[in-house]
């Protein structure tokens, strides 16, 4: 028999954990104490360290706990980086942009906030890094690459991350769809092509 969830425990692990992203958007994470979690999340110290052992313990469970989702996301969307198969790009972008959608003030403070959480890009960046190289393994019998594969994923993990930056700092200016649709194009034909530039 499968053990019920206590929905006191989950209002409380939520109210703790948007409180904190709260307060790395205001103060940082280095100037955040435990009793403004506590101050900000309506709880006392002792309810705090019922669900997590540190501050650390907590910054490091978020973001588990966030790129876990993306992962998720991810998982099953299928890629190639053939010019043909660009769908399976935008496939993945919109994956991603519609979680950063429904968890919008997480993001800003992990990604786009002046205190932002360097790790946190870091380990996203190796997410995105590692779906996208399923697309760039030449399959057998294909010729080899005819540039650095290296250097292939490194620019469209930094473009990738870079349109989701810029969607979350401007309040998501144009529909996930529209994004992922375009960032595919860019990644395929080039910006000069897409851009409609001679």
């Amino acid at each position: 028999m499968s053990k019920k969830v206590d929905l006191r425990i989950l209002r409380t692990k939520q109210s703790i954990r948007t409180a904190f992203y709260e307060l790395i958007q205001q103060k940082g994470y280095e100037a955040i104490t435990i009793q403004d979690i506590a101050d900000r999340a309506m709880i006392n110290r002792n309810t705090f360290y019922l669900h997590y052992e540190n501050k650390p313990d907590l910054l490091n469970r978020c973001m588990d706990e966030l790129l876990s989702e993306v992962k998720h996301v991810i998982v099953p969307c299928p890629i190639t980086m053939k010019p043909y198969s660009i769908s399976k790009l935008e496939t993945v972008m919109q994956a991603v942009l519609e979680h950063i959608a429904r968890n919008t003030s997480f993001y800003r403070a992990m990604l786009v906030e002046e205190n932002r959480i360097y790790a946190f890009r870091e380990k996203m960046e190796n997410i995105i890094k590692e779906k996208l190289n399923e697309g760039v393994n030449p399959a057998a019998g294909q010729s080899a690459l005819a540039i650095s594969k290296e250097l292939l994923l490194e620019y469209l993990v930094s473009s990738f991350m870079g349109v989701l930056i810029w969607w979350i700092k401007n309040d998501q200016p144009l529909p996930a769809g529209e994004v992922s649709s375009q960032f595919s194009r860019l990644a395929a034909y080039g910006h000069l092509k897409v851009a409609g530039i001679e």
